[in-house]
């Protein structure tokens, strides 16, 4: 079972990095809205979390996978003065999300 068009919405905006707040003030609606949309995604496809939410999102193609490249992007920049490792991390996601959607088109 998938994902409606605006549970789908609210994944792809927090795939993005954004909170609750953040999702309900970008579609005009309340966080208690936001966070209902969320619940009934998560119980619809059997989610344990968000976190787990975003993953089978993606893996099963309800939302583009663009978010991830641009939030691992964001990642790898906010990274620039930090840690090696963390960069490290970043790049290699960006590279194998990359990989992912050149396969697909």
């Amino acid at each position: 079972m998938s994902l409606t068009k605006r549970q789908q919405q609210v994944v792809a905006l927090l795939a993005q990095g954004n909170t609750a707040e953040q999702c309900a003030n970008a579609m005009h609606r309340s966080v208690g809205t936001v966070k209902r949309h969320v619940a009934l995604a998560c119980e619809r496809v059997d989610a344990r979390n968000v976190a787990h939410l975003v993953a089978k999102s993606l893996s099963n193609g309800w939302i583009p996978p663009l978010p991830v490249l641009v939030a691992g992007l964001v990642l790898a920049l906010a990274a620039g003065g930090g840690d090696e490792q963390l960069r490290n991390t970043a790049r290699i996601r960006i590279q194998r999300n990359t990989q992912q959607l050149r396969r697909e088109v």
